[in-house]
């Protein structure tokens, strides 16, 4: 009698009596093995290609990139079309060849900001994920080999057999997980809807800054014209003597301060322009022409119209809830790990020259484990997303609060500068016209009114500015008039920003 040894690495040596193996022992894992690479082909199974980075090529899209592209001008006839009936606040003409203004300008900042387009592309991994969540594992091969290593030697030394392991889920667990990609992918979607919302209530205000620094220089560039031309009266009359030189260099100290500021107002315009042109993504160098506009008008004001708005349409808010959905699916995918998979591994054999079947079971005992950490874990999770959900509901409240206050504010002094200030710094500057007619010339009263005329309009420009910026933010929190821009499964293209060279591909 012979005894064998277990040599497939499974559990303790095993020695028990043997006969004769059957020679054809060692057919069975050559099979075996064979039906492994057919399986291991037929899966699909993807190769690694490398894929470069080009760096002229990124140079070069970023160059040439327009407003006039065709993928912007398609998505802008999409806003158009459903914004047209969305109220005052925005009228969306796209025609680039005219001046880019602020409505055609939020068509090109959410195909070319780069912000947005990494976003698109981070939120196809989540997209990814969801496809192919759910899955069933794959089956596992295992092959058993005995050979006899004691006893009467003879011809047939070898014991071999071959198993196919499948877990069968009967658990629940794969629709769980199903359920928290499908989960995590409408976050995603409902934080990248946001992100756009936010992206194009940034380039308002930012807009709207650039329009009034703009305006601000305008107005700066015609009262140092006018201030020249009252330096040289005050020069003529120092000449003449009727003026002191003492007077007449206040003349020349205020121009010199104001062609000073001439010069950083310009830059301060330059800075914003550049400051603009990253936000939609264009280089510094892309010829356009932006329209200034420092007028916005918000959808709604009234504040018992606002709070219902901010519940129900705050992009934010719909993420938070979104992320909340998300630890609650985990939760729920957590604890159905608890419960065990059954896996059923049927199989082939030879035994003493013998033809065997096997068939194998196995199906895990929760009795310590259990999955308590996951569980306890997601549990904490969904109370943090809880707490995170009450901390954006209260953030928003105190935002509105402010946006709302400054709005009324700047409306009040935008107002109150309109009918008050303006009509009488421009009736100071008339009078002293018509005294300078007479030929009583008082170039130190002459300075003053163009100084108060000149504060007056500056004036008006920031009080127009603020009153915007206010509407700009409540019309952010309220949410954009149509579905969310990144919903149902964004228009947009997922541009990259690494373009990849033609030898990646």
């Amino acid at each position: 009698m012979k005894y064998t040894k277990n040599l497939s690495g499974k559990g303790r040596s095993a020695l028990r009596p043997r006969s004769h193996a059957s020679a054809s022992a060692l057919h069975c894992p050559a099979v075996t093995v064979l039906l492994a690479g057919l399986m291991l082909h037929a899966g699909g199974c993807q190769s690694y290609e490398r894929k470069p980075l080009d760096l002229d090529a990124t140079r070069a899209a970023w160059l040439t990139r327009s407003p006039a592209d065709p993928s912007v001008r398609a998505f802008a006839a999409i806003l158009e079309e459903a914004e047209s009936g969305a109220g005052p606040a925005q009228t969306l003409v796209f025609d680039p060849a005219d001046g880019l203004t602020l409505a055609a300008a939020e068509a090109v900042v959410l195909v070319f900001n780069p912000d947005l387009r990494q976003a698109r592309l981070e939120s196809n991994v989540t997209r990814a994920t969801e496809a192919h969540a759910g899955l069933w594992q794959d089956p596992v091969l295992g092959v058993d080999l005995e050979r006899i290593v004691s006893g009467a030697g003879g011809a047939n030394r070898w014991v071999a057999g071959s198993t196919i392991a499948i877990t069968i889920p009967i658990s629940g667990r794969l629709e769980a997980e199903r359920a928290l990609a499908g989960a995590g992918l409408a976050a995603a979607l409902d934080r990248l809807a946001a992100k756009e919302w936010a992206t194009r209530s940034a380039l308002r205000e930012l807009w709207v800054e650039w329009s009034a620094a703009r305006y601000r220089a305008e107005a700066a560039e015609g009262f140092t014209t006018r201030l020249r031309d009252v330096a040289a009266l005050a020069d003529r009359q120092e000449q003449a003597g009727s003026m002191t030189r003492v007077d007449a260099r206040l003349f020349r100290v205020e121009l010199a301060g104001r062609e000073a500021d001439l010069i950083a107002t310009a830059a301060r315009v330059k800075e914003l322009e550049l400051q603009l042109r990253a936000m939609l993504g264009l280089a510094p160098e892309t010829p356009l022409t932006l329209v200034p506009c420092v007028t916005f008008a918000a959808r709604v004001t009234r504040l018992e119209d606002l709070r219902p708005l901010v519940e129900s349409a705050n992009p934010e808010l719909a993420a938070v809830r979104a992320e909340y959905e998300v630890s609650e699916q985990s939760l729920r995918a957590e604890v159905r790990k608890q419960y065990p998979e059954l896996s059923i591994g049927p199989g082939y054999g030879t035994d003493q020259g013998d033809s065997r079947v096997l068939l194998g079971l196995s199906l895990p005992i929760p009795l310590w484990n259990r999955n308590q950490q996951g569980v306890a874990q997601a549990s904490a999770q969904r109370e943090v997303a809880l707490g995170r959900f009450a901390a954006a509901y209260e953030h928003l409240s105190s935002r509105l609060a402010i946006a709302l206050t400054r709005f009324e504010a700047g409306k009040a002094q935008r107002a109150l500068v309109e009918s008050s200030v303006v009509p009488l710094a421009d009736e100071q500057e008339a009078d002293v016209r018509r005294i300078a007619a007479l030929g009583r010339v008082d170039a130190l009263l002459l300075l003053q009114s163009l100084t108060t005329q000149h504060a007056a309009k500056v004036r008006l420009v920031e009080a127009r500015a603020n009153e915007s910026i206010g509407a700009v933010r409540l019309d952010e929190l309220i949410g954009p008039p149509v579905w969310p821009l990144a919903q149902p499964r964004s228009p947009l293209p997922p541009t990259n920003t690494l373009v990849p060279s033609p030898a990646g591909h």
